[in-house]
């Protein structure tokens, strides 16, 4: 397996779950009526596509999700935008422990959006923002052979879906969340 491919699988695994992160090197499929896999294989990523912040309010709350793959619980909150900027952090529970996190933020540049991750203890990456559409956004970057791509979507106004995917040619790794909005109070804790 290359650099490349080893070293953007496990930012992306991550992200997901440890039981994911255990599982580099193996191929995950995708879920049963999934068409994403029937996409010819992208060579580069999408070019960069016009959008801003203010349109991704949408993604604003306390988000709770289970992964497809292996039942890991996803904790994510997003702060509403401000100044071009929306920030984010995430947390993977899995069997009462946490065993990944994440910090996000997606920010105007230019005439479109990007999007920086740093999940765990891997460095960080930023993503372009490929197409952009009311309650669907989509980031990608390339590196090498291996293109890795999130996408949000909005289902309603009490759930979103996210998804992870790492391409290289046919072979299509990652993980799909469905997100309902909670209370941030169930995050933050606190006083009651």
């Amino acid at each position: 397996m290359s650099y490349t491919l080893r070293h953007s699988l496990a930012a992306v695994l991550a992200v997901c779950s440890a039981a994911l992160a255990a599982a580099q090197g193996v191929q995950i499929t995708l879920p049963p009526g999934v068409t994403g896999s029937k996409e010819p294989p992208p060579t580069v990523a999408g070019a960069a596509v016009p959008g801003s912040i203010d349109k991704l309010g949408w993604m604003a709350g306390c988000w709770q999700g289970t992964s497809d793959v292996d039942g890991s619980n996803v904790r994510e909150l997003w702060l509403a935008p401000a100044a071009g900027t929306m920030m984010g952090v995430s947390q993977t529970l899995l069997r009462e422990k946490s065993v990944g996190w994440e910090a996000m933020r997606l920010y105007d540049e230019g005439n479109t959006v990007k999007a920086w991750l740093r999940p765990g203890a891997r460095r960080e990456f930023t993503m372009a923002m490929e197409k952009f559409e009311d309650g669907f956004v989509s980031f990608a970057v390339t590196e090498g052979d291996t293109t890795t791509r999130l996408i949000y979507h909005r289902r309603n106004g009490n759930e979103i879906g996210a998804s992870f995917r790492l391409i290289r040619g046919e072979d299509r790794r990652g993980v799909d969340f469905s997100f309902k909005r909670i209370e941030c109070s169930t995050l933050m804790g606190g006083a009651k």
